[in-house]
């Protein structure tokens, strides 16, 4: 009796542990299923986003620079991978950008600016805003500082001194990199955006008076280093001129400490991100047809021809040069030849 209850214990025994092997077999299974089906069904059946809330009313028009070439002198051909123009968001964010008003400390600040770059620290007074610092020495160093953005332009105007470009020392890019942002933690401006953001570094060659695009280091006569925005949600932020970012620093190669920092340019103004809204955004056909009747602006010209040849679109962000009450998308053109165009991007009825 004995031997036939342990008999049977260890039959059921067995027969139990099978059991249970069998049952997370089938629950593994069952949810890889499940994870697959849910995937499916987001995919044909995505979740509508919800509706935009329009927060701040009918914006202010997005209003680029003049262009000194017109578009309309391009012809457009459309060669993206769908062969058709690509569906966009229904609806794209929308941030407030704050303005600091001025303020009677403003004014010491900037001469005290002035004074940390070695300018005399006397203002002259350009406009109601800008100030001008000249450094006694130097007469072609100069400082312009807008007091209520806190935008300025440190330049040495190496067009008048050309001779500085014959030494070409430089110290490498990866110690020229770390310099401009020394000088920007300097005055406290590695923060943000900026820090969060990304660098480019872009070779000159002196061709006349004026800096140009090269090749390399070795043929360069100055180093132009650009910080861009970091991207926000994945979209990428876009200035006026794609190649130059909102802080921009150039060094030559000279000896002269004073003329290495050629140009030191900061203009970037502050973003809300904890203050947005959404808005309805235009159908891509419709930002494709304003941009062939010549409403868009063209941010970089094809390098040869006047044909553009677009190849891929997608919404970006306007950061304007020009203070700007709202950071708004954009849609933005690339193709061939280094091709670059934007067209605003929220619908007509939600533009002033």
């Amino acid at each position: 009796m004995c031997m036939a209850t342990l008999t049977e214990t260890a039959y059921y025994t067995r027969k139990t542990i099978n059991w249970l092997i069998l049952m997370v077999i089938c629950y593994f299974i069952l949810r890889l299923f499940w994870s697959v089906f849910a995937a499916l069904w987001l995919y044909f059946f995505p979740p509508k986003a919800p509706p935009p809330n329009h927060r701040f009313g009918k914006l202010s028009a997005v209003v680029f620079p003049p262009q000194a070439t017109s578009s309309a002198k391009l012809t457009f051909r459309l060669e993206t991978i769908e062969g058709t123009v690509p569906r966009a968001s229904e609806s794209a964010a929308v941030y407030f950008m704050p303005k600091q008003p001025a303020n009677l400390l403003a004014l010491p600040k900037t001469q005290e600016f002035a004074q940390k770059l070695e300018f005399d620290q006397t203002p002259i007074a350009e406009s109601k805003n800008i100030y001008r610092f000249d450094d006694p020495i130097l007469t072609l160093r100069k400082l312009k500082y807008d007091i209520v953005s806190s935008h300025f332009i440190l330049r040495y105007g190496f067009e008048q001194d050309t001779g500085l470009f014959s030494d070409h020392v430089f110290p490498g890019l990866d110690a020229l990199k770390a310099d401009a942002i020394g000088q920007l933690q300097g005055f406290n401006l590695w923060e943000g955006d900026v820090k969060a953001g990304s660098q480019k570094v872009t070779f000159l060659k002196l061709v006349s008076d004026q800096l140009v695009t090269t090749t390399s280091l070795s043929v360069a006569d100055a180093v132009r280093i650009d910080f861009f925005r970091k991207d926000i949600s994945g979209v990428k932020v876009f200035p006026p001129n794609p190649d130059e970012g909102p802080v921009t620093v150039i060094y030559s190669g000279a000896l002269a400490p004073k003329k290495q920092l050629i140009e030191f340019a900061y203009s970037l103004w502050p973003i809300d991100y904890s203050t947005s809204g959404t808005y309805a955004v235009k159908p891509a056909t419709l930002a494709w047809q304003e941009l062939q009747s010549g409403s868009g602006y063209i941010a970089r010209f094809p390098r040869a021809g006047t044909t553009a040849v677009v190849r891929n679109i997608y919404l970006g962000y306007y950061d304007s040069y020009d203070p700007q009450t709202y950071l708004q998308p954009i849609f933005v053109f690339e193709g061939d030849n280094g091709f670059i165009a934007y067209v605003p991007a929220v619908a007509r009825e939600w533009v002033e």
